[in-house]
């Protein structure tokens, strides 16, 4: 009794089912691709709103304490007398009679401000010692002012300089900013509005108002579209170079209006 004759593949029909096979794996792994891309650009978007929500909220927070007053009845230049930064403990941070605010650079400011309290810190954290005693009533006058420096270093992270007992000291409050600027509404005259905004203000200004942008950036690169790069260019400028970072850039900003230096 004969057997039946069993036949292999040919290589025609290996040669499909190879084909088959590669396009499936390609698709398979063009959309594992894309998915990861996207997690990512959705990761590094959401980077940048928290860093941006938390630097907006940082300096608004310290920025509404410029220019407080323990004594609301007390006069800006009696109770901010002219200082300098010898005098502050921080370098760059002198001040005019009154003054509250002071610009330093494009990225930089200085402001100073009376306690609330003996449980109010700096920026970072400190207290004051020196005025337990001498605020444990309301209504008194601090023996020492706060005064902080607050801006972006070249490593892009927003600092805070204060001083502690062993002195001046700075610390990292946000990472992931490309930039920052910083520009004043002003008046010459104690009046409640603004007459102009300056990058620096000039001698003789009240600042009223401090409007500041921040150019967000993620920590991780190569995970941008070409649409980030008009973020870019809307910081810079049309005639910028679009970066070669791949970095997701957004741009964050606000503005105070400080209700401390209002007359």
């Amino acid at each position: 009794m004969r057997g039946h004759s069993q036949d292999g593949l040919s290589l025609v029909e290996l040669m499909v089912a190879l084909a088959i096979s590669s396009f499936l794996i390609l698709g398979v792994t063009q959309i594992y691709l894309d998915n990861k891309r996207n997690y990512l650009f959705q990761q590094g978007q959401s980077e940048n709103q928290e860093n941006g929500r938390f630097t907006l909220q940082l300096l608004e927070q310290q920025l509404a304490k410029a220019g407080f007053r323990r004594r609301p009845d007390d006069q800006l230049d009696f109770a901010f007398p002219a200082v300098t930064a010898s005098q502050t403990g921080i370098t760059d941070c002198a001040f005019a009679a009154g003054e509250a605010v002071k610009s330093v650079n494009a990225k930089t400011l200085c402001i100073r401000y009376q306690p609330r309290d003996t449980a109010e810190v700096d920026c970072l954290g400190n207290g004051r010692s020196a005025n337990n005693a001498a605020i444990a009533q309301p209504y008194t006058s601090p023996v020492e002012n706060f005064v902080e420096k607050i801006g972006v270093n070249d490593n892009g992270q927003l600092i805070c300089t204060s001083k502690n007992a062993s002195g001046e000291t700075s610390g990292v409050l946000v990472d992931g900013i490309t930039d920052i600027r910083f520009d004043y509404g002003v008046n010459t005259t104690e009046d409640r509005e603004v007459t102009s905004f300056k990058v620096t203000p000039a001698g003789g200004d009240f600042i009223r108002v401090v409007r500041y942008s921040a150019l967000m950036s993620t920590s991780q690169g190569n995970i941008s579209q070409d649409v980030q790069f008009k973020t870019y260019k809307e910081w810079y400028g049309e005639d910028a170079t679009a970066p070669t970072d791949g970095k997701i850039y957004q741009i964050a900003k606000s503005t105070m209006t400080l209700r401390n230096q209002m007359p």
